[in-house]
């Protein structure tokens, strides 16, 4: 069977999972329409606290590269980030690794020109690529695309956008190109903190239509992120925030398969 076809069928088996039906309609209560992604289900307790434990272990940099065949031969399951340039991918990752220093940030686009590769808590590797479109180089395009079709480690690309600005059309060529080569990968819409609740859920729905009709291999659950905002009229905005933080962690957990390793106890004698 074609891989293609199999990364089609994992996702209608992942959509036909999750109830109740909302996300379809019909006329005659016997042909359907998927329209929208289903509720995911909700996080487990052991789930969260597995997330956690996992991302406040140390997160040590391994190398930057600036083509494929420089990337070391790792043995731990490896998740990407990727998305249009100065979509917040950096910040993104500073704030799940509980670090604010480990990915610079710029509002300069195209301030990422590496692979870099992170080591979390010596189970997962994090890999940060080269923002594309606005102000990106075509050997930064190349790079992304040669490490996507030969990195075997690789379980899950996440693939950022921002909701304001919508599926550009680079977006929707990289989604093509994972579809076309079989790759996994789940949408992270960024900067929700800009954004009313009633707005964001507007241009979420935009995005998730398109998925809905076009993607193949995209995990059926859109995720977010956003900054947190130091104000009274933002702490419920904050708590929304933490709450969709913790989904990303939780994601990379289930896309990568590991089991997160206990905490060690020291032993008295």
């Amino acid at each position: 069977m074609p891989l293609v076809l199999k990364r089609a069928i994992h996702t209608a088996c992942q959509l036909y999972a999750r109830s109740p039906m909302k996300h379809l309609t019909t006329s005659d209560n016997k042909s359907f329409q998927l329209v929208a992604f289903p509720d995911p289900p909700s996080i487990s307790p052991k789930q969260l606290a597995d997330a956690n434990l996992l991302f406040a272990r140390p997160v040590q940099f391994i190398k930057s590269i600036s083509h494929v065949d420089q990337a070391s031969d790792l043995s731990n399951p490896e998740v990407a980030f990727v998305g249009r340039s100065n979509v917040g991918k950096s910040t993104l990752i500073n704030t799940i690794t509980n670090n604010s220093k480990l990915v610079k940030t710029s509002n300069r686009p195209g301030h990422t020109r590496l692979l870099n590769f992170f080591d979390i808590g010596s189970q997962v590797t994090l890999v940060d690529m080269p923002g594309y479109g606005y102000k990106s180089k075509e050997e930064w395009g190349d790079l992304i695309l040669d490490y996507l079709s030969s990195r075997q480690q690789l379980k899950r690309l996440f693939m950022l956008v921002d909701p304001l600005a919508g599926l550009k059309e680079t977006d929707k060529q990289l989604m093509s190109y994972l579809d076309q080569h079989a790759l996994s990968y789940q949408v992270i819409l960024t900067k929700r903190d800009r954004l009313s609740t009633e707005k964001f859920l507007e241009l979420k729905a935009d995005v998730e239509r398109y998925l809905v009709k076009n993607a193949i291999c995209c995990y059926p659950q859109l995720l977010s992120t956003g900054k947190k905002r130091m104000t009274k009229r933002k702490v419920d905005e904050n708590s929304v925030i933490e709450d969709e933080i913790a989904k990303v962690k939780c994601a990379i957990v289930q896309a990568t398969g590991i089991t997160v390793a206990p905490r060690r106890h020291s032993s008295l004698y």
